[in-house]
């Protein structure tokens, strides 16, 4: 298995050890465009993402076509729903909860995550936050 390079990207999404899609960028709205590109892939496809919350783990399970995932740190919270759903995850390091930048508080989409249990629920409030409708 291709191991991750978060050196060259921040997100990743491999099909068969081949990189089909990257991003630079920070925060959830990589990985949606990313889930969103690629919905209705029939092969269970393998995602490096530099960081894994409870909202990503939450749209990776909504979408359906990641098989497994490489990170530098998740969150405990996106590690069990992660587990309680049948997807792999290979974490660096497993810390309470995702923060904010200037960790005074959980990050926007964590806090949503946690606090949303119905899937369409929650994916309409964080296409809110991410200014997507």
């Amino acid at each position: 298995m291709l191991q991750a390079d978060f050196t060259k990207y921040s997100l990743a999404l491999l099909q068969d050890d081949r990189i089909i899609f990257t991003s630079g960028s920070r925060g959830l709205r990589p990985l949606l465009d990313c889930l969103e590109k690629y919905r209705g892939q029939k092969d269970k496809l393998i995602l490096h993402d530099k960081v894994i919350g409870l909202a990503a783990a939450k749209l990776v399970v909504y979408y359906g076509i990641i098989a497994g995932i490489q990170t530098k740190l998740a969150s405990r919270p996106a590690k069990e729903f992660l587990d309680a759903n049948g997807i792999d995850i290979a974490a660096g390091a497993v810390v309470e909860n995702i923060l904010t930048g200037d960790r005074r508080a959980i990050c926007p989409g964590e806090a949503i995550a946690l606090k949303t249990a119905d899937p369409e629920d929650f994916k309409k409030q964080i296409m809110v936050l991410l200014g997507k409708r």
